[in-house]
């Protein structure tokens, strides 16, 4: 099997096969389906594009497209690529031959870089990949688990309110419905769903100006960034072209004050994105689009689980979406004398930064108090 490292230009050229490899992948992986990853390539800094390594097999065809980090392995890992925007990064292998793919992937790893290893961040955890990674490197490499958490999910079956009975209890249902009709005393209230190119391009500036308009104005809106909306505008736009993406909109007198980005990949969705009017915060309207969320994605039979994208513990989604899916960063080596040391001074310096954010996070709510 063939492994090389293709330029922007080449992945561009190749998008139709890289396409096709990703509707038929191991494990589906929006961040990593064409639209969203050459939006990511184009328009974010130099130093966060990714670098495109792909496999081919005998007949040249597409086996494997490995996005790795632009970085050097200087800190002993070479890393996948994964963005502070993109919430998973499974490579993209073709089922029919995974073990080999991966472990070509492997072997160009070792050639190409002096890193002890490679980094595999933010992996379903126990999924179909994982399982061909420690099959590829079984008796050949060691593999180590570097981190591991869950996330809320929801997953096809049954209906929205007894999804988050089960999550957050019947009262919380109830709290749900309250919260609604003080909102529809309000005005009227709309849910419109955004599918095709030309609606979403509109629902993306919507989506940039609710979030503009909200605490992160200045502190991580998209909108405070030009690149960064760029990229939102082009991967939304790319992503709808190629049947992937919707916005859900919950809008009070026509006027959206709250929006969900969501990305499809095979049978998954991705709910990549909200921002809510502050103004209603009474009336909970991150909730009340998440509920509407939960319910249109119910209703899709194409749907076998919506990944949340959240952090673990997250506040909001954890009461309303019951289950869960697990993620881990792996690591392999490819230099077994130095690995051991690579793989402490990664949990070292993670337990470092996580320290020093907890520490922040305590200054700031003092702070405000």
């Amino acid at each position: 099997m063939d492994a090389s490292e293709l330029t922007l230009a080449q992945i561009e050229a190749a998008r139709p096969e890289w396409a096709r490899l990703a509707a038929r992948a191991l494990e589906p992986n929006a961040f990593f389906e064409p639209g969203f990853l050459l939006a990511a390539a184009r328009h974010f800094p130099h130093a966060q594009h990714p670098r495109f390594v792909a496999l081919r097999g005998p007949e040249g065809e597409l086996c494997g497209l490995f996005p790795v980090a632009g970085a050097s392995a200087a800190d002993g890992f070479l890393r996948l690529w994964r963005s502070d925007w993109s919430a998973l990064a499974t490579p993209l292998v073709d089922p029919a031959r995974p073990a080999e793919t991966i472990a070509a992937f492997l072997d160009w790893a070792e050639a190409e870089s002096d890193a002890a290893g490679v980094l595999f961040p933010r992996l379903s955890a126990g999924g179909a990949f994982h399982a061909a990674l420690t099959e590829a490197t079984r008796g050949r490499r060691q593999i180590a688990l570097v981190e591991a958490h869950a996330r809320a999910a929801l997953a096809a079956g049954g209906s929205a309110d007894d999804k988050l009975a089960q999550a957050g209890g019947r009262k919380r249902v109830n709290e749900i419905r309250r919260a609604r009709r003080r909102l529809e005393e309000m005005g009227a209230v709309v849910v419109e769903v955004a599918s095709t190119p030309a609606a979403l391009r509109t629902s993306a500036e919507a989506f940039l100006t609710l979030e503009g308009a909200g605490w992160k104005a200045g502190r991580g809106a998209l909108l405070s960034d030009p690149a960064l909306a760029t990229f939102l505008r082009s991967a939304t736009r790319q992503l709808a072209e190629d049947g992937l993406c919707r916005i859900v909109s919950l809008r009070l007198d026509g006027r959206p004050i709250a929006m969900a980005i969501l990305f499809d990949s095979q049978n998954h969705s991705y709910c990549w994105k909200i921002a809510f009017d502050e103004g209603f915060r009474a009336q909970a309207p991150g909730v009340q689009v998440i509920y509407e969320v939960t319910r249109l994605q119910l209703a899709r039979p194409e749907i076998a689980l919506t990944d949340s994208c959240a952090i673990a513990n997250h506040p909001m989604i954890d009461r309303l979406w019951p289950n869960r899916v697990e993620i881990c960063d792996l690591a392999v080596a490819t230099r077994a004398s130095a690995f051991r040391h690579a793989c402490a001074r990664e949990t070292l310096r993670r337990g470092l930064r996580a320290a020093a954010k907890t520490a922040a996070t305590r200054l700031l709510r003092r702070k405000v108090s």
